[in-house]
C-alpha cells in the first residue's frame, strides 16, 4: 500500500466519508493516519476516487509523518512530550530557536531522546 493517497469527490457537492469531506480538488491523506476501518470506508466509495502516492522525499515532511505515527495515543505523546523536553535541554537552544530550526532536525534529536530514555 502506498504511504499516501489523493482523494477526490465525484460529485461537485463533496462526499463525506469516515468523518471528512472530500472535494473535487482532493485531499492528500498519509495512510498511517488513518484507522483501518477509515481507510476501507473510503476506498471501497464509489462516490470518492482514490488515488496510491509516494511520500514526497522532503526531510522535513518524512520527519513530520514519522512524528505523527509516534503519537498516536495519549501514552506515546506523552513519551513524545517527554523526550522533546530533554532533547531541546541537550541541545542548549532557546524554545524560540527550538521551534524555528527545520522539522528533519528537531524530530532526529527527538527520536534519539526517545531511544536513550527507553
Amino acid at each position: 500500500m502506498a504511504e499516501q493517497i489523493l482523494v477526490k469527490a465525484r460529485l461537485e457537492r463533496g462526499r463525506w466519508r469516515a468523518g471528512m469531506h472530500f472535494t473535487r480538488q482532493g485531499q492528500t491523506l498519509l495512510v498511517d493516519d488513518l484507522s483501518k476501518k477509515q481507510l476501507d470506508a473510503i476506498t471501497s466509495d464509489p462516490e470518492l476516487i482514490v488515488t496510491e502516492q509516494m511520500a514526497s522525499g522532503d526531510p522535513n515532511e518524512l520527519a513530520l509523518a514519522r512524528e505523527r505515527k509516534a503519537t498516536k495515543s495519549g501514552n506515546a505523546k506523552r513519551k513524545w512530550e517527554d523526550a522533546e523536553a530533554r532533547a531541546r535541554t541537550a541541545s542548549g537552544l532557546a524554545e524560540d530557536a527550538w521551534t524555528n530550526q527545520p522539522a528533519a532536525d528537531r524530530v532526529s534529536l527527538i527520536e534519539a531522546a526517545l531511544e536513550a530514555g527507553a
